[in-house]
């Protein structure tokens, strides 16, 4: 190489370095810049925050709905309103959420509601960093804001969220306690960050569960098997939610052998930690009821868990009923609560029984109270919002990894009709695509909120 061509290089090799220190200066300057801009944001949202901090009880999210729950010990004199302040650094995104509250001897006691499938519904909440507060209006119009610090023992100390995929699209949300000193003092803070993502491989939207399978066969009659028209019919829904757009997950896919069976669904790929490891929303479970005496019973049986909004379990009676040319059950139980809808949980003699079971078989009883559910698809995949309590004890059946969860997914267990009736039997074998589409229907209409 010459040396005129020698010098050109080392100049363009000097000029190149220069270029790149410039580049990391510049960069790090934009760190810095971002670092103090956000501390500046930091002080100037916890500048009016009063001394005193809220105690959160609890923080879950179940299906898509974040619920909080907490409370202050200040005097409940003068308050005319109470809610909690999503604030970010433009005032213009904050937004405020109403509370169910009361006042006691401990000051105020506070949800953002009493029912599981309610709450701040994260499908909601656009991209940004919120801090959230809770807000007391006084009679005089003045406000007074706390920060909230976490008073749980919860496993799931951040929960990590993603909305359901829409135009392809999707959030996610991080919900964790943060740390801020002020004036010397250190203060805990509640906070949201959204932010848009890509739907991650592991993540799903909804869980078809087709029940049963494996040796397993479920309810029989008339030569069918319940484990083979549910994953009939589960397969066709799966299939309908994808041309949706929606990441769909199938607990089986009829593959299954022998081995599994009612013992395995605790296992890790059994049927209730494959919902838990989905991350997903929704999980629908797909059956068909019988009964002792044949076509003494029929119709469509919509079972939830308990506390919660029927309105999803009202749309799916009502509209597969409708699509499919069918009835509602007429199953008169204490646990129906109205057409189609049942809500059962566990009895003074189930709980007595469980208690029984324990004893002989010399494990600690399950902490079980009338409120909890008694399906364990409806129980086990909502973690502590629905009270599940599989945790390995009982030798028969495995654990539930989610059992201490405050991430739960919303389920609904959805009986089409009885096998052994001749009527549904005949109509769930020549219009199938009746019960797709209702449950269908009320996912695109119901539950994601599109009109047809």
């Amino acid at each position: 190489m010459s040396l005129k061509k020698k010098n050109v290089l080392k100049l363009v090799i000097r000029i190149v370095s220069i270029l790149i220190i410039l580049l990391i200066a510049l960069i790090g300057a934009y760190v810095v810049y971002i670092t103090i801009s956000q501390k500046e944001e930091i002080k100037d949202i916890f500048e009016n925050v009063e001394e005193k901090e809220v105690l959160v009880s609890e923080y879950i999210v179940y299906g898509t709905h974040l619920n909080i729950k907490g409370n202050l010990d200040v005097e409940a004199t003068d308050i005319k309103d109470i809610s909690l302040e999503l604030k970010t650094s433009k005032d213009e995104t904050s937004k405020e959420i109403r509370l169910e509250y009361d006042f006691t001897d401990n000051g105020i006691n506070f949800s953002t509601s009493d029912l599981i499938n309610e709450g701040i519904d994260l499908e909601k909440i656009t991209p940004d960093t919120y801090y959230i507060f809770l807000k007391l209006e006084y009679l005089d119009g003045t406000y007074k804001y706390y920060t909230l610090k976490d008073n749980t023992n919860y496993e799931n100390k951040e929960i990590e969220y993603y909305t359901i995929t829409k135009n392809g699209k999707n959030n996610k949300i991080n919900i964790k306690f943060g740390k801020h000193n002020k004036e010397e003092k250190q203060k805990e803070y509640m906070t949201m960050n959204v932010k848009n993502c890509k739907l991650p491989d592991n993540v799903y939207d909804i869980v078809i569960d087709p029940g049963h399978g494996g040796s397993d066969c479920g309810a029989k009659s008339g030569g069918y098997q319940e484990a083979d028209l549910t994953l009939k019919i589960a397969k066709s829904v799966t299939e309908e939610l994808q041309k949706l757009g929606l990441k769909v997950k199938m607990t089986r896919d009829g593959t299954e052998g022998d081995e599994y069976s009612v013992y395995t669904v605790y296992d890790q790929d059994g049927r209730v930690n494959v919902v838990g490891d989905s991350k997903a929303k929704y999980v629908f479970s797909i059956h068909l009821n019988s009964v002792e005496q044949a076509n003494s019973q029929s119709g469509v049986e919509i079972y939830a868990p308990t506390k919660i909004n029927l309105k999803y379990a009202r749309a799916f009676a009502e509209n597969i009923v409708k699509s499919a040319n069918t009835r509602y059950s007429k199953l008169d139980v204490n646990y129906r609560k109205e057409d189609g809808i049942y809500v059962r949980t566990f009895t003074e003699k189930g709980i007595e029984d469980s208690a029984k079971e324990a004893k002989k078989n010399g494990y600690e009883p399950y902490s079980i109270t009338e409120e909890t559910p008694y399906l364990y698809m409806l129980r086990e995949t909502g973690g502590i919002a629905t009270g599940a309590y599989v945790d390995g004890r009982n030798k028969k059946y495995g654990k539930n990894l989610y059992k201490n969860s405050n991430i739960g997914i919303e389920a609904y267990l959805l009986e089409l009709g009885y096998i052994n009736n001749r009527t549904d039997l005949a109509n769930i074998l020549n219009n199938q695509q009746g019960y797709v589409d209702g449950i269908i229907k009320t996912v695109k209409e119901d539950i994601l909120g599109e009109q047809s």
